[in-house]
């Protein structure tokens, strides 16, 4: 069975690495050809369009940013849906908007009805698409996921099925919402004991002993006493998830009042530090335009 995979950015560079690893024989396609030298050189193909994947492989991963990028890849003369014929599976991984996910699906049904979908978002940033402990969150056609189990498992620790379409969207978009928020608190309480003058170190040990200690305090509380904000987790994809949370509130009539705080928060420093880590919050929370 020929597997496609198409986007090796920071989590599908790896996350393709780690299928290859495990002997899948697999075909690539990324905006960048650059990108793909490892994966070729450790036996993948990489295809001109995203339309010769999808005609050269049963199975089609798709890890891009966010629903523009799937779009890009997805539509015109040489998208993967002018590709599909017969019977085709294709696993969306990217978080992007629920109602897209259900657009996609549909779209994919009228294109190529005997087809399956699935989405499958991933909870875990760089270390664990290397480490191939992601968290894999999927919806949809119950035939794809059980076919796809064991391929999920090369890239991920615990992998989850939720039924129908957009359900995996919805927990992705609120595991994100709760981990904003919790990096929003982080980045606010170290600015301000940074204000009084207390020791950051000091600081760092206190909250990494006490009953809400996590490994995201231990991680990016380090980073952000050590000045360092290297992308394993970018700060443009955490305000699109918290924008996707924003809306949802909206659209299911909840109150979050702390996601629409913390969304702002990153909106004020989006230009400036969005390409770095998630944790460039905390220099947002200073930055003056």
């Amino acid at each position: 069975m020929k597997i496609g995979f198409i986007g090796l950015g920071i989590m599908g560079n790896f996350m393709a690495l780690n299928l290859l690893k495990n002997g899948v024989a697999l075909n690539v396609y990324n905006r960048t050809k650059e990108k793909s030298k490892e994966h070729i050189k450790k036996g993948a193909t990489f295809l001109d369009s995203p339309k010769d994947v999808a005609k050269k492989s049963d199975i089609i991963i798709i890890m891009l940013s966010d629903s523009k990028a799937v779009s890009n890849i997805t539509d015109g003369d040489y998208g993967l849906l002018e590709g599909l014929d017969g019977e085709k599976t294709i696993i969306n991984m990217s978080t992007i908007e629920p109602d897209y996910s259900v657009a996609l699906f549909e779209k994919i049904k009228i294109k190529s009805p005997a087809s399956l979908f699935l989405e499958a978002p991933v909870i875990g940033s760089k270390i664990p698409a290397k480490e191939g402990t992601l968290i894999i969150l999927a919806a949809g056609d119950k035939k794809a996921y059980d076919l796809l189990i064991d391929y999920f498992n090369m890239m991920g620790k615990r992998v989850m099925y939720l039924g129908g379409i957009p359900k995996a969207s919805y927990l992705k978009i609120i595991n994100n919402q709760i981990m904003g928020i919790t990096m929003g608190a982080l980045a606010e309480g170290l600015n301000l004991s940074k204000k009084i003058g207390l020791d950051d170190n000091v600081i760092y040990d206190i909250v990494n002993s006490g009953a809400f200690a996590n490994q995201m305090f231990q991680l990016k509380g380090k980073n952000i006493i050590e000045n360092n904000y290297e992308t394993n987790f970018p700060y443009k994809h955490m305000q699109k998830d918290l924008d996707f949370a924003v809306k949802l509130s909206g659209e299911f009539k909840v109150f979050s009042p702390l996601t629409s705080a913390i969304n702002n928060s990153y909106i004020l420093g989006y230009d400036e530090f969005k390409d770095e880590d998630m944790c460039a919050i905390y220099k947002s929370l200073t930055f003056k335009k």
